[in-house]
């Protein structure tokens, strides 16, 4: 028995412990400290498990199960490396934290199905656990689709006209990408026969045996697959999605949707065709473009929002594409960049989403154009914003500066200056969109008649022309506040102190992997 815990069992353990969370909190529905206390200890529990692992990886390698064969040359597999650890990782502390926004978030505004919304979220973190410590394509498949399903009902959530049609649109983008995602898995099955996920990747012997054409074929299969990663133009389902609750918007943006995206083109590029046969098909470049073309794009579209969660969404396109970007110009340093970018953009958007949530949860503001004062009704709120946006922008000291800076100097190992262009661009429309958002919150004049739409639905005090704090006025705001200043904390922690959780390890251990082959 004690065999089932030990070090080998972890990448199982990682899947098997969302799923029992999932179940406790159905039995648990009717009450809800119960419920919610489930939550909270699983996530917990999630996390040790997960940081359990990177010492032992960092040490002597990956660790893999086999659960089962299921054809010849594919098995229903795990295995925890550094890359995926990075991903599970992120996915599981960001977990603890917005556990405790949502019973801030979910009770201030007496959400209706309360017991789905957890469920719902415990069986997407069981998903992004499958798709972080999947060994081979197949097992990540099934992951991926379990992940897509889990998140149709948080994005539903409301069961508003609006909510459905952004629901339906959630589903008709992520599973007709994965029908192509299966069609590339076929294939690649058909040309070498295995879909085993190998650091120097498997399909360059294919090339002996069929054409470049095919192989490019191939990638774009694998590239449409992956559309939660929302690169243009297979993005239009991630603002529609903003309609859901605050804490579904973090999950979308920051624990696991997009990022499994991100992480799977990672995959395809470094462990299904590797960093040669990117080269030789030319596949790098064009990846490359289309990267590029989403930052410039998406930055647009966030410059000329008014909703703050749709401008955050279409910040989080610019960003996800950034990851792209560092992975397509085929660098070491490029790809750390990437990989870096994965946690440190989670902490840095999560912190923005769940100060958004909290803005309207307790004002009722939601657009931009309302925000005139609310840095000095919400200091801690609209300061870790501040922090936010400042690292979207890649300002020091924010975690934020050290990735970007890493796929900079990428660009110019590669050799292509102009996506150096392109990251300075970004980064400086970054600024265009956020600037407005700080500006109105902290320095415009706020009308002495402003009242609260919120949870409090009262006229703000007036103290010598500056309104009075409310973010201790109640308890349950705690519960909002607390993990959004940690988050903020922790984005300026992680470009201090880049190794903590041993992510600037592993993203090494992961690139000297795939450039060694070791």
């Amino acid at each position: 028995m004690s065999d089932l815990f030990s070090i080998a069992y972890r990448p199982v353990w990682t899947v098997i412990i969302p799923s029992v969370v999932a179940l406790l909190i159905l039995f648990s529905g009717k009450r809800p400290n119960a419920r919610e206390s489930c939550t909270l200890i699983g996530s917990v529990v999630l996390c040790y498990t997960v940081l359990s692992m990177s010492p032992v990886v960092l040490k002597y390698g990956p660790i893999q199960f086999i659960w089962f064969n299921l054809l010849p040359g594919i098995d229903f597999a795990f295995k925890a490396d550094a890359l995926g650890l990075i991903f599970a990782t992120t996915s599981s502390c960001l977990w603890i934290l917005v556990s405790i926004y949502s019973i801030g978030y979910m009770r201030t505004l007496k959400e209706h199905a309360q017991t789905r919304f957890y469920f719902s979220f415990a069986l997407a973190l069981l998903g992004a656990m499958g798709i972080a410590f999947a060994s081979n394509l197949v097992t990540m498949f099934v992951f991926y689709e379990i992940l897509t399903i889990s998140t149709y009902p948080l994005v539903a959530h409301e069961e508003s006209p609006e909510a459905i049609a952004a629901g339906h649109k959630y589903l008709a983008y992520l599973l007709t990408g994965g029908v192509f995602f299966l069609i590339a898995i076929l294939m690649t099955y058909f040309l070498v026969g295995t879909t085993d996920f190998s650091y120097q990747g498997i399909l360059k012997p294919a090339l002996s045996s069929t054409s470049k054409f095919t192989l490019q074929i191939v990638f774009f299969c694998f590239l449409l697959g992956f559309a939660k990663a929302a690169w243009m133009p297979v993005h239009a389902w991630l603002p529609s999605a903003m309609v859901a609750p605050t804490p579904v918007s973090a999950l979308l943006h920051a624990v696991a949707v997009v990022k499994a995206g991100v992480f799977g083109i990672i995959r395809i590029v470094c462990h299904i065709y590797g960093i040669d046969l990117m080269h030789t098909l030319g596949l790098g470049l064009v990846l490359a473009a289309i990267a590029a073309f989403t930052i410039i794009v998406a930055n647009f579209y966030a410059i000329g929002q008014n909703n703050l969660k749709r401008m955050l969404a279409y910040s989080t396109i610019n960003q996800l594409s950034f990851i792209i970007l560092g992975v397509a110009l085929l660098s070491p340093m490029s790809i750390t960049g990437a990989m870096l970018h994965i946690p440190f953009h989670g902490f840095m958007k999560i912190t923005l989403f769940l100060c958004a949530g909290a803005i309207a949860a307790i004002t009722g503001k939601k657009t931009i154009s309302e925000m005139a004062g609310v840095g000095r009704i919400l200091p801690v709120t609209l300061g870790a914003f501040l922090i936010g946006a400042f690292g979207m922008c890649g300002a020091p000291p924010l975690a934020g500066f050290i990735s970007k800076w890493h796929v900079a100097l990428g660009a110019v190992d590669s050799g292509y200056l102009f996506f150096l262009l392109i990251i300075v661009v970004g980064s400086l429309l970054d600024v265009v969109y956020f600037f407005p958002v700080i500006r109105r919150a902290f320095f415009a004049k706020v009308p002495e008649d402003e009242t609260l739409k919120g949870d409090l639905e009262e006229k703000v005090e007036v103290y010598a022309g500056k309104k009075r704090g409310i973010e201790g006025r109640r308890a349950l705001y705690l519960f909002m506040i607390v993990p959004l200043a940690i988050t903020a904390i922790f984005s300026i922690l992680l470009c201090l102190f880049p190794n903590i959780f041993s992510i600037y390890d592993l993203a090494q251990t992961a690139v000297k992997n795939i450039f060694g082959g070791v």
